[in-house]
């Protein structure tokens, strides 16, 4: 499919946008309706054609199969004007995908306050709704049977993946998707589970597709795409583990099997993870509870090992933290198809830059560069560590300067020393170090200080007019913003 994809940026370069149209629509038709590429490639040579409403439905389906796509908003917001809500026959063709079933499946326990919001957004996407109480004390029961869904108890027993093969048990559907009680489907997105199930349906390798959880918190909405959630009843799929569950084969583990797990736009909104929630229900002391007894009956169960590091240091026990995240890595060469590592080095330099272990820190980076190079969270937790260990240095640095000039008071040995370490050099080093750390009032009183024991000292004349420069432009930009 790479030749094809190349044949038509070739012709989009090459503004030959009637030709661009016409091998995109030859190789979609051609096992190509699973490319997200041709489908974007499409709708720009579309656009250029002026087929607004074509391009649009060629862009949306580009953006189902790429949820992430940093294109596809600005395209929408081009195209908006001027859509008619007309989309032509031949690509509504091309869009068609074969019917197949679909269930939605959660557990439940007391979630009223969600409950009833998350059945109401799934109604019109699936074909039936299957609810698993574990032990609701409140009205989640009535909520959930009040919306619509299928409604089944289920004794709990301290296993997330035994309440979810419950449910599974239930479905009869030929697909179905995961989602929790407090998850909400966004309602742009209501017809993607039926396309998704439709598109990927006869897929070999078989898909388990990750879906968008849009984590809400009261400052920043953070998406998150490695939500496994949706795949095909037929493949005989489970979930495994006591907590932070996985799906996997239920001979050999959640590793075994050939599948393939790409991201869909299908977008569930939670607020779960805010602080006050997570409070109430005290699911961080629920997890670590359940995942210390997973690893005691396994203990080499990779998955569960990186989740108890995560979880103990969300809880702040650091220190465990680092022997569960640590043993994480070691049995990382064992398990090669474990995707995590690259985020539980990030969790474990964190970690130790806490501890103040930097030089573990940092080795730990390095480790996580060498081996994936492309995962922005391992250079931006190196960077803090290294900042970490700088600024650290910088306040043993101010220490060692304040020490030399607090003992060439009273020094009386008999080897000479640099006596303007006394007047002078001290001082402005000092200076420079708080500098680096950012506080430039401090450092210019200290610059004018050494200055009035080095009148004729250019260099740190240098400093204090440079210090006055910025402290300047501040005051300007800030009397710009102010008019």
């Amino acid at each position: 499919m790479v030749p094809a994809v190349d044949a038509v940026k070739d012709q989009l370069l090459r503004g030959g946008y009637g030709e661009a149209k016409t091998l995109a629509v030859e190789s979609l038709r051609d096992k190509g309706k699973l490319n997200a590429q041709l489908w974007e490639f499409l709708g720009e040579s579309l656009e250029h054609l002026g087929e607004y409403d074509a391009a649009w439905a060629a862009y949306n389906r580009a953006w189902l199969l790429d949820p992430q796509a940093e294109w596809a908003e600005p395209a929408r917001m081009r195209l908006r004007e001027r859509l008619t809500g007309k989309t032509p026959v031949w690509i509504q063709e091309l869009l068609a995908v074969p019917h197949v079933t679909i269930s939605a499946a959660m557990i439940a326990k007391n979630e009223a306050r969600t409950i009833g919001k998350a059945v109401a957004a799934l109604s019109p996407a699936v074909d039936e709704i299957i609810v698993v109480d574990t032990g609701s004390t409140d009205d989640t029961v009535a909520i959930a049977e009040a919306a619509g869904a299928k409604v089944f108890r289920y004794e709990w027993n301290d296993d997330f993946a035994a309440a979810r093969n419950f449910a599974l048990d239930q479905v009869s559907s030929d697909w179905v998707l995961w989602v929790d009680a407090d998850e909400v489907l966004f309602e742009e997105d209501v017809e993607n589970p039926r396309i998704v199930a439709g598109l990927f349906n006869q897929l070999e390798p078989p898909a388990i597709l990750r879906i968008g959880q849009i984590n809400v918190f009261d400052d920043r909405v953070e998406p998150n795409y490695d939500m496994s959630r949706l795949f095909a009843v037929r493949t005989g799929l489970r979930w495994l583990g006591r907590i932070h569950e996985q799906i996997g084969l239920p001979e050999g583990g959640v590793f075994a099997g050939n599948f393939v797990r790409p991201a869909v736009r299908i977008r569930v909104r939670h607020d779960g993870y805010k602080p006050e929630v997570m409070n109430s229900k005290q699911k961080l002391q629920r997890n670590i509870h359940l995942l210390r007894a997973a690893v005691r009956d396994n203990p080499n169960d990779i998955a569960s090992w990186g989740f108890l590091g995560r979880d103990l240091l969300l809880a702040g026990h650091v220190e465990e933290a680092v022997n569960a995240l640590y043993t994480t890595e070691r049995l990382a060469p064992s398990n090669p198809q474990y995707a995590r590592l690259p985020e539980v080095r990030m969790f474990l330099i964190d970690a130790l830059v806490a501890l103040g272990r930097r030089a573990e820190a940092i080795a730990v980076g390095e480790r996580a560069k060498a081996e994936h190079p492309n995962y922005p969270g391992t250079w931006f937790a190196l960077g803090r560590a290294l900042m970490n260990t700088a600024i650290h240095e910088l306040g043993q640095a101010k220490e060692a300067f304040t020490k030399a000039q607090e003992s060439a008071v009273g020094y009386r040995g008999m080897v000479a020393f640099d006596p303007q370490i006394l007047t002078w050099r001290s001082t402005a080093a000092i200076a420079d170090v708080e500098k680096l750390l950012g506080n430039s009032y401090n450092a210019l009183k200290l610059y004018e200080d050494a200055l009035s024991r080095s009148p004729e000292n250019a260099s740190i004349a240098g400093q204090i007019e440079w210090l006055r420069n910025q402290a300047r432009m501040i005051q300007q930009e800030r009397d710009k913003q102010g008019d």
